[in-house]
């Protein structure tokens, strides 16, 4: 898309290498800092309970944009040096700006609702907001886009579904994702276990935007959508949960044994009279499947029920038994590899079921 694309990807790819560096060192150095503003949590699933500082999504965000401000100019050099560019690419300039904006936004929102602790009816107004800058840039740049309709709906639909023109831009891609993934690896290098640091609401805010972002103007949106398998697996499978069909308890995090030091499922515990027949049905049609865990008991209050919290991490630990924590992590991180490559299959060999090329 833009001219000279190698010395932008190189200047890119240092101001990324110093982002990283950036963002191991003030993590610590800001510390007490966000402990002093009570912005701590305690590790559920450690014997040694100790403070550790939450919010640190806020730091490497922070340092992304950094890196991305001083770099806007970068991939326009040639129109501002020599003769080589005959008309400036505002479009393009725009959509650099304004994805910017976007993303800029939703760390603010993010980083609002690690403070003020929001709830999830204006937790959810929050993306919509910082979305808007990102979709008016989509809307005066590239209008509607022409996509092709799958076979299956082509009956009803026709061969194209007209939604204006399509831009193949991998290398606007590559200046968010790089720099994205060299601060979000400094903040990983901390949060690694043991944590040292949390990551709170704000980098989920802002690594979805981003994505959002390069998903978007990029021209990718279903192949990006792709490499979310495994979080979309979690929603599906937590959905009875996020709407309350069956009690949703405020953490829904593994419970630590500290006489075997690991990690098994956590439960939700409530009285068999407060679920509803929606909420038994369900009950009874993932016990039959075996992907939930029902115990039935009687205590002080009556009857009760109890089944494990409907997470991904806790479908794994029923499939597997209790396990350490670090094991744990290392097979979720084993799960999102398999549901990338998974991915790639599906959008370069399985994509032909459903389009011609």
């Amino acid at each position: 898309m833009w001219e000279l694309p190698a010395l932008p990807l190189l200047i890119n790819l240092a101001g990324s290498l110093l982002g990283f560096l950036a963002t191991v060192t003030l993590i610590p150095a800001f510390r007490d800092h966000f402990i002093a503003a009570k912005l701590f949590g305690i590790d559920l699933n450690k014997t040694i309970k100790q403070q550790i500082p939450e919010s640190q999504g806020v730091i490497s965000g922070a340092v992304f944009l950094i890196i991305l401000f001083c770099f806007i100019p970068v991939p326009f050099l040639s129109c501002f040096v020599g003769e080589q560019c005959k008309v400036f690419p505002h479009h393009e300039f725009v959509a650099l700006i304004g994805s910017l904006l976007a993303i800029c936004c939703m760390i603010f929102l993010g980083f609002a609702d690690d403070v003020l602790n929001l709830r999830w009816r204006h937790k959810l107004l929050l993306p919509t907001m910082a979305s808007l800058p990102l979709l008016m840039v989509y809307f005066t740049n590239f209008g509607n886009t022409t996509i092709v309709v799958p076979k299956p709906f082509r009956g009803l639909l026709g061969m194209h579904l007209d939604l204006g023109d399509y831009q193949d831009d991998h290398l606007f891609s590559l200046y968010f994702m790089i720099p994205f993934f060299f601060t979000t690896l400094g903040l990983l290098y901390h949060n690694w276990y043991p944590s040292r640091a949390f990551v709170g609401d704000t980098f989920c805010y802002f690594a979805g935007m981003t994505f959002a972002v390069v998903g978007i103007i990029g021209h990718f949106s279903k192949t990006m959508l792709l490499f979310f398998i495994p979080q979309v697996l979690n929603f599906l499978y937590s959905l009875p949960q996020l709407f309350h069909i069956i009690p949703c308890p405020r953490h829904r995090l593994p419970r630590l044994s500290a006489n075997t030091g690991k990690l098994g499922m956590s439960y939700s515990k409530f009285k068999r009279k407060d679920l509803s027949k929606l909420g038994a049905f369900i009950l009874k049609v993932v016990e039959t499947l075996r992907i939930v865990e029902v115990r039935e008991g009687l205590d002080e209050d009556g009857e009760y029920m109890e089944c494990n919290n409907l997470t991904l991490i806790n479908l794994v630990l029923k499939l597997i038994g209790p396990t350490h924590e670090r094991t744990l992590t290392l097979l979720l991180l084993l799960i999102q590899v398999l549901g990338s490559a998974s991915a790639f299959l599906i959008r370069y060999h399985l994509v032909r079921l459903f389009y011609d090329i």
